[in-house]
C-alpha cells in the first residue's frame, strides 16, 4: 500500500512538472508577441502588485506561482479524477471539462483576488471577459492541463486498480 501512495505521489509530481511546462509553452504561443519574461512578471504581479514589473528577479517568483497553480489543480483533479469519471464517462470530454473548470475558478476567483494591476486589454474582471481571448485560454488550458491530468489519471487508476474509474461503487 505504501509503495502504491508513493507511486501516486511521483505520478502527481510528475503531472504537475507536465502540465505547468506545457501551460506556459502554450501560454507563450497565445499571448505572442508578449515574451516569456512579460508573462512571468504578469503571474507575480497577482502577489506583489505593480512591483513584479521593476526587477528582473520577479520572473522566478512568476514561475514558481505558475508551477504552484498548476501543481495545485493538478493534484485536485488528479485525486477527483475517479468521481469525475462518474458524472463524465469520456475521458477526452472530462479532459475538457477540466480546462474549463481550472479557467472558471482562475478567472472568477483567483484573478479577481490577486494583486494584478489592470492594464489595457488584459481582463481582471469577469465584466472586461473577451469572447475569443476566453475561447482562446480555454482552449489552452483544456490541452495544456485537463487532457494530460485526464488521459494520465485514467491509466493511473486503471492500472492501480484493476478496473476504470466506472466501475468503482461509492463506497469502495
Amino acid at each position: 500500500m505504501s509503495q502504491r501512495k508513493n507511486n501516486k505521489l511521483l505520478i502527481i509530481v510528475w503531472v504537475s512538472l507536465l502540465t505547468g511546462t506545457l501551460d506556459g509553452i502554450l501560454s507563450f504561443i497565445f499571448s505572442y508577441p508578449a515574451n516569456p519574461a512579460q508573462s512571468y512578471r504578469y503571474i507575480a504581479s497577482g502577489w506583489f502588485g505593480l512591483v513584479a514589473f521593476t526587477g528582473n528577479y520577479m520572473v522566478f517568483w512568476g514561475i514558481f506561482f505558475h508551477y504552484l497553480i498548476a501543481a495545485i489543480f493538478t493534484t485536485l483533479f488528479f485525486l477527483s479524477y475517479p468521481n469525475l469519471k462518474r458524472v463524465i464517462k469520456n475521458k477526452y470530454l472530462l479532459g475538457l471539462v477540466i480546462g474549463l473548470m481550472i479557467w472558471l475558478v482562475s478567472t472568477l476567483v483567483i484573478l479577481p483576488l490577486s494583486n494584478v494591476p489592470d492594464i489595457k486589454g488584459v481582463a481582471k474582471y469577469p465584466t472586461q471577459l473577451n469572447l475569443i481571448a476566453s475561447i482562446i485560454s480555454i482552449l489552452g488550458l483544456s490541452l495544456g492541463l485537463g487532457l494530460p491530468i485526464s488521459l494520465i489519471a485514467d491509466k493511473y487508476y486503471r492500472k492501480n486498480t484493476g478496473t476504470t474509474a466506472l466501475d468503482l461503487k461509492p463506497g469502495t
